[in-house]
């Protein structure tokens, strides 16, 4: 925080948005400005094509980065929708309270290409085992916003990943494979400085900052 203190930043995050949003004309410049970059961050995460088909659809984990490291991690059974309304905070809370321009980075697996995916058709269905792959990403990684919860009194509880009995937590200790295969893509995908992913199509790196300037 530059030897700011949280109070100082806090501050300066509020005035900041209070000028852009100062007069009726400045306020809808700001909204259409917002907009324009989150439709753009959706695109590039979807991959959307020449004829506007995305090419990332259906099931899929995926993980938000901060500067300092990872953020968030979630999953969808609908790729082609959901990724494109994570930077727009509309239908996802994430992006309400660490807006997308200051993401470092976004990855994408779409896991069902994975060959480890074939061995559990009819053992479970898609839906949940996209599930246990985000418990067992989670339990693994930690990362900042899935860590705890909040609470009806305004405070937070902590996630404790091991003893959890949800659908994602029984299904995730019985997917030893495809998860181990997943973590080979994660870490790969972490560490990839190209913009669009692989060439299998098992997953996309998109970094936002590079879309802030379009």
């Amino acid at each position: 925080m530059s030897g700011r203190t949280s109070d100082e930043v806090f501050d300066a995050w509020r005035r900041a948005l209070g000028e852009s949003a100062s007069t009726k004309e400045a306020a809808e410049a700001w909204r259409h400005r917002r907009y324009r970059f989150a439709h753009r961050l959706g695109a590039a995460l979807v991959g959307a094509q020449a004829d506007g088909r995305p090419s990332v659809v259906g099931h899929v984990v995926y993980g938000v980065w901060l500067e300092w490291g990872l953020l968030y991690v979630g999953q969808t059974g609908k790729a082609e929708r959901r990724l494109r309304d994570l930077a727009v905070g509309e239908s996802h809370h994430l992006a309400n309270t660490f807006p997308p321009e200051i993401w470092h980075r976004v990855v994408v697996v779409s896991w069902p290409r994975l060959p480890e995916a074939a061995e559990l058709s009819g053992v479970f269905g898609p839906g949940d085992i996209s599930l246990g792959l985000e418990h067992r990403l989670q339990a693994w990684l930690g990362p900042l916003a899935n860590a705890s919860r909040r609470t009806s009194d305004g405070r937070w509880r902590s996630v404790d990943w091991v003893r959890s009995d949800s659908v994602g937590a029984r299904v995730g200790r019985r997917i030893d494979r495809l998860f181990s295969a997943v973590q080979d893509v994660w870490q790969e995908a972490s560490r990839a400085e190209a913009s669009t992913g692989d060439g299998a199509g098992v997953y996309r790196v998109v970094r936002p900052a590079a879309l802030l300037a379009e």
